[in-house]
């Protein structure tokens, strides 16, 4: 069978699971967006400026979650292919029963948080002018955040992608009505934080307990390397694809920096197909290492697709910047409109960068991760030189995320030559 052929039936046997995670990916979106709207109409800009600050807080915490799961799932589905998972069955017994890996990694990574959020409140809460219990409510959030984050990268990693997504999704639209029950009854910015904390916790339960039979097996380390390349991976372009309001915001005028801002929230969403793929890919990508052309079909289709609805923002925005501006934001911020088709332009190829990071975090590259500590660093220096210069700076980030894809499509090449050509060695 022809590669084409074998990406077309893979594709026609995972297309439904696919489209469902889609359709239960962009309902969470849904929340997500109706949960800020519903917090800063409710709030005023006033209470929902400092509600902010306290999501931006939670915001970093959910950086580092998302790479704790993506470290789990690539472990347990690693794990998973060589034999050694441990799944309880009822009568039969375990393995020694004790904390795992993955446990640990989140019990350390979530409680290093918050003791130190928890330390530096008093200080946050005089800079901030707000009391300590909204930063003890925030800092309270992020244990849980990491706690549902390994429940999920177990289920991510036994190819379980739907109840992720299911649990993310459920949390969100949960967020999203309670939160409209706090504003209804007036509890203001810390009901919302007791909204916030309450679906953490419920959902971190909830998955923990799902995945109560499953474990990474004793032998695996906290922390091991392959985790921590993971983490690295995730944290480092997580910081590569939102560096660039933080740049602007301490380069530019307070006007650009918000017209900035509020254009990058649009066209961020070209992040959401790459991204939501990588939920189902991520563990298959693991556990068919050996599977040369389903990792090139798997990395082709999402680099289409991505390229595709990359072009499709571009054209909208074009077309449609200004009413979208002018119903999402409101009036102020027109300098965006103009912001919005050169932004499309800019993120496309970061956007296809995070599909070939799929497949190159499936691969525990360190290789990549060299490479994006060093796009890190290129991209600060750089922004940070040609700032204010707004186009110049969107020029230059868009051409530095071109030469990250290519350098990680090489990578992914490379590596998918060496198992074609470990494949074919027994043949000769």
């Amino acid at each position: 069978m022809s590669i084409r052929n074998r990406g077309q039936a893979l594709f026609a046997q995972h297309g439904k699971a696919l489209l469902e995670i889609g359709a239960l990916s962009a309902l969470g979106i849904l929340a997500t967006a109706g949960f800020q709207v519903a917090a800063s109409r409710g709030l005023g800009p006033g209470g929902f400026g400092l509600l902010a600050a306290f999501l931006a807080i939670i915001n970093v915490a959910a950086v580092g979650s998302s790479a704790l799961r993506n470290s789990v799932a690539v472990v347990a589905a690693d794990s998973r292919l060589s034999g050694q998972s441990l799944v309880k069955v009822p009568g039969l017994g375990t393995a020694r029963r004790r904390l795992d890996s993955s446990m640990v990694e989140a019990l350390v990574l979530g409680g290093v948080g918050m003791v130190v959020l928890s330390v530096v409140s008093p200080w946050l809460a005089r800079s901030l002018e707000t009391n300590v219990t909204a930063l003890v409510l925030t800092a309270a959030t992020i244990l849980p955040y990491f706690l549902f984050a390994r429940a999920q990268g177990l289920l991510q990693g036994t190819g379980d992608s739907r109840s992720v997504v299911m649990w993310t999704t459920g949390s969100q639209v949960a967020q999203l009505l309670l939160a409209l029950v706090a504003i209804a009854l007036g509890f203001g910015a810390i009901g919302i934080l007791v909204v916030v904390l309450v679906t953490a916790t419920a959902g971190a339960l909830g998955a923990a307990y799902q995945t109560r039979r499953l474990t990474i097996p004793v032998i695996r380390k906290p922390f091991s390397i392959a985790s921590s390349v993971v983490l690295l991976l995730t944290i480092a372009f997580a910081w590569l694809t939102n560096a660039d309001v933080i740049l602007v915001r301490s380069g530019a005028s307070e006007l650009i920096a918000g017209s900035f801002a509020a254009a990058a929230v649009l066209i961020k969403t070209t992040l959401i197909l790459p991204t939501t793929l990588s939920l189902y890919l991520l563990p298959r990508f693991v556990n068919r290492r050996g599977d040369a052309s389903m990792t090139k079909f798997g990395v082709n289709i999402t680099l289409a697709l991505t390229f595709l609805s990359g072009i499709a923002m571009f054209l909208v925005v074009l077309i449609a910047g200004k009413p979208l501006v002018l119903l999402i934001f409101g009036s102020g911020y027109e300098m965006a409109v103009a912001l919005l088709p050169w932004l499309a332009l800019m993120w496309l190829p970061w956007a296809m960068a995070l599909a070939v990071l799929v497949r190159i975090t499936a691969a525990v590259s360190k290789t990549s991760l060299v490479v994006l500590l060093l796009v890190v660093a290129i991209q600060w220096l750089g922004s940070t030189a040609i700032l204010p210069d707004i186009y110049g700076m969107m020029a230059f980030n868009g051409s530095l995320g071109g030469v990250t894809l290519a350098l990680l499509f090489l990578i992914h090449l490379r590596k998918t030559r060496s198992v074609e050509t470990s494949t074919a060695a027994p043949a000769r």
